[in-house]
Formats: C-alpha cells, structure tokens, sequence
C-alpha cells in the first residue's frame, strides 16, 4: 500500500512539473514574440505596449472628444481632405498620425523604412501608391458624412494651417485603415492612437501588404 501512494505521489508530482514547463514554454514563447514585435518597432525609433491595441468603441470615442461633422467634398490626395458641415463651413482637413505617398511633388526616399532598414528608394514606385492611396480615399470617403475628430494630445491645426482629426466614416477609423492596408506610414508625432498605428504599420509591413510589398525590382 505504502509503495501504490508513493507511486500515486510521484504521479501526481510529474503531472504538475510538467503542467507548470508546458506553461512555462507557452508564456516564454508568447514573451519571445512580444518581444520580437517590440524589437523590430523600437529599430524604427518607435515604442509601443500591447496592452494600447485594443478593440474601440468609436462611437463612444467621438462623443468623448471634439469633432466635426460634415460631408467629404474633395479628395486632395490620400491624407487630405475637404469637409463641409451642414451650415456650410468649410474645412481642409490632414489626416492625424499617417502619411500616404507624394502624388503632387517628389517623394522622399528615406521615409519608407522596410522591417529589414532598407527603405523604399523607388520614387517612380511611391508616387504610383501615392495615387492608389488617392484612388482608396476617393472611394471610400467622397461625398461621404464622417466624423472629423481632433486628439486630445495633438493641435487642432498642422504648421499648414489643416486641421489635424481622425476622419470616422461607417464605424470605422479610417486614417487606421490607410496602415492596414498598406496605403500609409504612420507619422511619428505626439497623439493617442499612436501605439496602436504603430502596431497596424508593424503587421502591415510584416506581412507585405501593399505598399511594404516592396523588392528591389520594383
């Protein structure tokens, strides 16, 4: 009897050292990619925390802050736009926290940096997503009702005199979208959702989607 319980015992012993190395592996690999995600986007110069990315309410996002509502009479290009509100004010705005390619003068080569610190050097390539930029924004915003919303850390106008807002059209955030997609940086300033557009630029960049589906052939 005495060697069945020591035999119970052990069992029983093996059982939760192996349990606890199972959740041991499974916490240092989850760490290991964290931190991998941090690594890559700390190169970039940039910092971020997961616990920022997070699912928004937008609604509750706009009431909480101040906003615009209007109609998008013009699309600029894929970060500028026109709005005009229903007492016919009218508004230019630059999208807060994105960049989308240069349609109208020459683009920049070292501003579109690839995860491997290569950037995209090919000005011919960046002005054609430039324009695909255009072309999404023209579809998804023109003569469109949003939401023009301003931060609560950034100004309410850029040093071109544009009103800086996220631009909420359909329950969504779409200076976000330009990242997801692949149609945008993000420009590095002070504002809120900056951890979480870093994030979206990150994934986009990792997984090659649009723009970031860059070679050296291109």
């Amino acid at each position: 009897m005495k060697r069945i319980n020591s035999l119970i015992f052990i069992g029983l012993i093996s059982i939760i050292l192996l349990t606890s190395f199972s959740n041991c592996i499974s916490l240092n690999y989850d760490n290991i990619k964290n931190k991998d995600i941090q690594k890559d986007i700390q190169n970039n110069g940039y910092t971020t925390t997961d616990e920022n990315y997070q699912n928004i309410d937008w609604n509750t996002f706009i009431h909480n802050h101040k906003y615009i509502y209007g109609k998008v009479v013009k699309v600029v290009d894929g970060d500028t736009i026109y709005i005009v509100d229903d007492k016919g004010n009218k508004y230019k705005i630059r999208l807060l926290g994105v960049d989308t390619p240069e349609t109208y003068v020459k683009n920049n080569p070292g501003e579109y940096k690839l995860l491997n610190g290569m950037y995209i050097s090919n000005i011919t390539y960046l002005k054609l997503w430039g324009k695909k930029a255009t072309e999404f924004a023209k579809s998804e915003l023109d003569n469109k009702m949003v939401y023009a919303v301003f931060d609560k850390y950034a100004p309410e106008k850029g040093k071109y005199g544009r009103y800086l807002c996220y631009i909420i059209v359909d329950g969504e955030d779409f200076n976000e979208e330009l990242l997801r997609y692949g149609y945008a940086r993000v420009y590095v300033s002070n504002f809120e959702l900056k951890d979480r557009f870093l994030k979206e630029e990150y994934w986009a960049k990792k997984n090659r989607i649009g723009l970031w589906n860059y070679t050296i052939n291109n």
